[in-house]
């Protein structure tokens, strides 16, 4: 993604176009109104995000410890420090370094701030006005923290020279900044001197501030150009409490995919490429700084929303239509079919003979033939269930069987009973005639859970109060008696 690189310096403003892994344009700007209105022809030909760097003597860095809080109590009492330290200008930060091991446990915060805010408010009041989304503003102690992910010291002294700002000294604890300095070269003095002058300066500085403990040793990278090493070989000379190692920029540079051609130690191009890349979290402007380019992160995320909602949406109907298709194809011998009933249906009614009868009096004569149906039935409907019955007693025979249709014995239901006139014989009546009158009794009962109505109207005795017995009781043995039954078969309905 191309973005809009800006370097601000002591003495000059610079914009870059980063594109791929390259700087493609590069213009410096003159700190006056005219370079102001070149700056705006810039910004406004070139509307990619900005990343303003910053490498002036006035940062100021502290360090302070405080008691161990979370959320907006935290925040309040950064606020006050921020008040306290760095009240007359609004390019501040703070760093968590470590929470103590001991004691309370407190935290150790890295306070730092630009304390020149005119130097930079212009600058910022253009990108403003031309809403150029700004990424933030970033200082080179700030994105050189990357620069040591080879360097396994834990006390390390990064030494590096922007030829448009001066040299560099940072000092690292543990790859966690702590402090860093800026001095400007003089016109008549060269880099290996400088570096050899300010070097041991640095020194005495942190050794008044126990960086790094007494016994430990002074960690120097210098990052510069092959040509340079071989001067700053013989100029600097190391002792237990300081070593100095040597970085060639080239082989640096490719390892932090910059693609540059170095011609001396200017390691400007450098923190460029690193701070396209690899942007820290945290810089120097606030939320009205950012404005812009929190709209513009908005408005990718929509695009980019309603991209995969485009995509998805297409996919959705290219689906939709095959499937659609498929469900065509399984259809067509349907229809083909369907065609084919329609065609013969039409064939069969033009078949049919003309008549004047209406089609409701047809209606009605279809609806009086089925309940004329219900009036006549099939032998096996009236008699199924009584043949099942005299399955399970085969000491009654069947000598004769008729039936009618009786209207009157029909209630419950509304179509006409059918009278069934059942005469059978008992065969092996024998001497014990209750025994004989209770087989018939169930023989009824029988009928009866069958759905029948059952009445006698001769029995072999009749034991009514009406009857008379007289007689020898050995005439009937071995004899066939006979009884009649009257068996009423009603509707289902």
């Amino acid at each position: 993604m191309s973005r809009t690189l800006l370097f601000l310096s002591a003495d000059s403003f610079q914009g870059f176009v980063w594109k791929g892994s390259h700087l493609a344009v590069a213009r410096n700007f003159s700190n006056d109104s005219d370079g102001r209105e070149q700056f705006s022809e810039f910004l406004e030909r070139y509307r990619y995000p900005a990343y303003l760097l910053i490498d002036i003597i006035e940062e100021d860095f502290h360090l302070e410890t405080i008691p161990h809080l979370v959320g907006p109590s935290r925040t309040a009492l950064l606020a006050r420090k921020f008040e306290q330290y760095y009240r007359s200008t609004p390019f501040h930060q703070a760093t968590l370094l470590k929470r103590q091991t001991d004691g309370r446990r407190d935290d150790e915060f890295l306070l730092s701030a630009l304390t020149n805010p005119q130097r930079i408010s212009p600058w910022l009041d253009t990108l403003h006005a031309k809403k150029i989304p700004l990424a933030g503003i970033f200082s080179v102690p700030n994105i050189s923290t990357p620069l040591l992910k080879d360097i396994s010291s834990e006390h390390v002294l990064l030494l590096t020279w922007e030829k448009s700002a001066g040299l560099r000294q940072t000092y690292f604890n543990n790859k966690r900044l702590h402090f860093s300095r800026l001095i400007p070269i003089n016109q008549g003095s060269s880099f290996s001197e400088s570096v050899a002058a300010e070097t041991p300066r640095t020194q005495q500085y942190l050794k008044s501030l126990s960086l790094p403990p007494p016994g430990e040793t002074l960690e120097v990278h210098l990052i510069c150009h092959s040509k340079d090493m071989a001067e700053l070989r013989t100029k600097l000379s190391g002792d237990n409490d300081l070593a100095f190692n040597y970085i060639d920029i080239e082989e640096f540079a490719k390892r932090h995919k910059c693609k540059h051609d170095f011609t001396d130690s200017d390691a400007t191009p450098l923190l460029l490429a690193l701070l396209a890349t690899k942007p820290p979290a945290a810089h120097y402007a606030n939320s009205d700084h950012t404005h812009y380019h929190l709209l513009w992160q908005l408005r990718r995320i929509f695009t980019g929303l309603a991209i995969v909602t485009l995509l998805a949406g297409s996919l959705w109907s290219g689906l939709s239509f095959m499937q659609g298709k498929e469900f065509s194809e399984e259809t067509e011998p349907i229809k083909t079919q369907t065609e084919s009933i329609q065609r013969q249906t039409q064939q069969i009614l033009r078949s049919f003979g003309n008549t004047t009868v209406p089609a409701a009096d047809m209606k009605t004569a279809v609806l009086l033939a089925r309940n004329l149906n219900q009036y006549s039935h099939l032998p096996k409907e009236l008699l199924f269930e009584l043949s099942a019955v005299m399955d399970s007693f085969p000491r009654i025979t069947l000598r004769s069987l008729s039936w009618q249709a009786s209207p009157a014995d029909a209630a419950p239901s509304p179509y006409p009973a059918q009278i069934i006139s059942f005469e059978g014989e008992l065969t092996d009546f024998g001497s014990d005639h209750r025994k004989a009158l209770d087989y018939l009794a169930r023989f009824q009962q029988a009928l009866t859970q069958h759905g029948y109505t059952v009445s006698a109207e001769a029995m072999p005795l009749d034991i009514s109060s009406k009857g008379s017995i007289s007689g020898d009781a050995s005439v009937n043995d071995g004899k066939h008696t006979q009884f009649k039954l009257k068996i009423i078969w009603r509707h289902p309905s």
